[in-house]
């Protein structure tokens, strides 16, 4: 069993529930039923101290982005988006849900990503669209324009951005693959479609020259990114992957699932030829979210208050 320090409160299920800044802050989510006691969680891997922090209210995605004015943490929920600094201490920004949901229907944002030749943070959303907002400095940030799918799809579960294809890529949860192109001022277009990739996409990472999908029933996809050919497909984990995250500059891909096992994987940067680097059983319980440090990875699980670690 991994080692482990404590946070304020368990965790809630949901995939890819836990983000960390390149300086080691991590941020969790807890969502709770009852109006007031959801809120983030936090840890420093410095000092080694947890702590609560803003309220959230059924929150669906959390992630830490790396803009060119120091990491934000973006947290997206049935409100809408919220931009924290680094150590969720003060907001920077707001984007609200811009319309009302049918009878049957819950709006939400979900997931987001940076693009810094346009620095824009890019938020996905239950509509198929995305939303990019200008984040030119820590005080300067622009609601644009927001971007419609080229044809029907799903909610989107999961967005990256592709330097190689110069593109935003969504992934959808109908398994649909979308790719869509940078504009400074008018909405970004979706230039290309893959449909029915997967079944249930968790992740979608850069990779370099590759793209790497998790999806949710235990497989790992790796596509070109340029032509979306699909160069490997890979039986991960036994159970749900729940989570996944990156290290584009070596190739590193890290996986965790409901199997209780944490997989490290290595991918080839011009073929795409996918090793298994390293594998451990973390903890006996479901989970839900892993994030990158410097001597290797840490994990949450659902319903617990346990920030696991595992070197490698």
């Amino acid at each position: 069993m991994a080692a482990a320090s404590q946070l304020t409160s368990g965790v809630s299920l949901l995939h890819n529930n836990l983000a960390s800044s390149s300086s080691g802050t991590m941020a969790s989510i807890h969502n709770s039923l009852n109006a007031g006691q959801g809120k983030l969680l936090l840890h420093s891997l410095a000092t080694g101290q947890s702590k609560d922090g803003p309220e959230v209210v059924q929150a669906t995605s959390i992630r830490y982005l790396e803009t060119l004015h120091g990491p934000v943490l973006v947290v997206t929920s049935t409100n809408g988006t919220q931009v924290y600094t680094e150590d969720a201490s003060a907001l920077i920004f707001y984007l609200p849900i811009a319309d009302q949901a049918g009878p049957d229907t819950i709006r939400y944002h979900q997931a987001g990503c940076f693009v810094p030749s346009a620095q824009h943070l890019v938020i996905g959303t239950s509509k198929g669209t995305v939303w990019p907002v200008s984040a030119v400095a820590a005080g300067q940030y622009v609601q644009l324009h927001e971007a419609a799918p080229a044809s029907p799809t799903a909610e989107v579960s999961d967005l990256c951005f592709s330097p190689i294809a110069d593109a935003v890529v969504t992934v959808h949860n109908n398994g649909d693959l979308r790719l869509w192109r940078v504009s400074e001022d008018e909405p970004y277009t979706n230039s290309d479609v893959v449909p029915n990739l997967c079944q249930a996409p968790v992740r979608v990472v850069s990779l370099g020259a590759q793209l790497a999908i998790a999806d949710g029933p235990g497989t790992i996809l790796i596509l070109d990114a340029m032509s979306r050919e699909l160069k490997a497909e890979v039986t991960a984990h036994a159970r749900w992957l729940s989570a996944a995250v990156s290290r584009e500059e070596i190739g590193l891909l890290v996986t965790i699932g409901e199997d209780t096992v944490l997989n490290v994987w290595q991918v080839e940067p011009s073929e795409g030829l996918v090793s298994l680097h390293h594998s451990a059983v973390v903890t006996d319980k479901l989970l839900c979210g892993v994030a990158l440090h410097g001597s290797g990875a840490s994990v949450v699980a659902y319903d617990s208050d346990q920030l696991y670690h595992v070197n490698f």
